[in-house]
């Protein structure tokens, strides 16, 4: 059915078909294409993935995927009473040993020149309201166990480990609020295009595909940060040297200022990786993928001690002059 939409709206065949991450890829001759489905998408949020598509692909970053438009003149097909968007690549192939630190500053670089005024995917300002929903809400249902009392183990270990996160949650939102209002932004801080979550994978893979579907408009420490604890969970005992490469390699494009350094480390504190196992456990799902999310708490439970190094030992191992730029170490840790 989704072949014969796509032949019909597009004239495309699809060739060899696969997956990255949440999305439905295909080739067409030399080009890979994306099906992004925008069942939730609000008209002005597709505007302005549409223009920063654009923009970037102006500013030389050839990675970045397009809009098609179909037979129709417009960006948006259905198929099954679903909405979708074809996405197109017509660079892919890029030298794999490029350096990711150096590679994310020069996007960026070009990524802050964007002229336009973002709303729907703004994200600028916001971090302290959406970190204190998701506290909430979880911390709803750790009361509402606490009290039923735990069925299984993933509840026994979540009503027994979610103190401890909920205080590291709300250091991270504390030390968020002193840094916007004890630190000057420099002129390097205004907003850029940034991505929902900048792991490893993003850029990795076979083809370089740059998707808007993935980004949002905000402080670039938001990367900086999402990349760095990624890195560190998947290597918790051996991430220091990838780390410091990668924010070397960022300063030589873009030097870092106290104010980044403190959102970065803000960003660190916040304990999303635990929030998130809970989230999807209590979102539902199969009783295999309840266990798997056992597995995952298990995991973060068992790795608490190393994360404390981590954050004990950032600013020393990435020689952050904390005296020089006025930044405060966290006395508990």
């Amino acid at each position: 059915m989704l072949e014969d939409v796509v032949y019909q709206n597009y004239g495309l065949v699809m060739e060899r078909q696969e997956t990255k991450g949440p999305y439905r890829q295909f080739f067409s001759g030399d080009a890979l294409f994306t099906i992004v489905p925008i069942d939730e998408l609000e008209e002005q949020e597709l505007v302005e993935r549409l223009r920063m598509s654009e923009f970037m692909q102006q500013q030389g970053d050839h990675f970045v995927s397009s809009f098609v438009m179909s037979n129709e003149q417009t960006y948006l097909s259905e198929v099954d009473e679903t909405l979708f968007v074809l996405l197109a690549n017509y660079h892919l192939q890029e030298p794999r040993d490029y350096k990711m630190g150096s590679k994310l500053a020069k996007f960026h670089h070009r990524a802050r020149q964007y002229p336009d005024q973002v709303t729907a995917c703004n994200r600028i300002g916001q971090w302290k309201g959406l970190w204190e929903e998701r506290l909430d809400a979880v911390e709803r249902a750790w009361r509402e166990k606490l009290h039923a009392h735990p069925s299984n183990e993933f509840e026994t270990l979540f009503v027994e480990s979610f103190p401890y996160y909920l205080a590291l949650g709300e250091n991270a939102i504390q030390y968020l609020v002193d840094s916007e209002l004890d630190d000057e932004p420099s002129p390097w801080d205004a907003g850029t295009i940034c991505h929902d979550r900048f792991y490893t994978d993003t850029w990795s893979g076979d083809y370089l595909v740059k998707n808007p579907f993935d980004w949002v408009f905000d402080h670039h420490s938001r990367d900086l940060g999402e990349w760095v604890r990624e890195n560190f969970h998947r290597y918790p005992q051996t991430y220091q040297p990838s780390m410091v490469q990668f924010l070397q390699e960022y300063q030589q494009g873009l030097p870092l200022s106290g104010f980044s350094w403190r959102l970065l480390y803000a960003r660190l504190l916040f304990p999303v990786h635990y929030l998130e196992c809970v989230e999807n456990y209590f979102s539902g799902g199969t009783e295999s993928n309840q266990r798997k999310r056992e597995e995952t708490l298990e995991k973060c439970l068992e790795q608490s001690h190393y994360y404390e190094d981590f954050l004990k030992q950032f600013h020393e191992l990435n020689g952050v002059p904390l005296t020089h730029l006025k930044i405060p170490r966290v006395d508990w840790l």
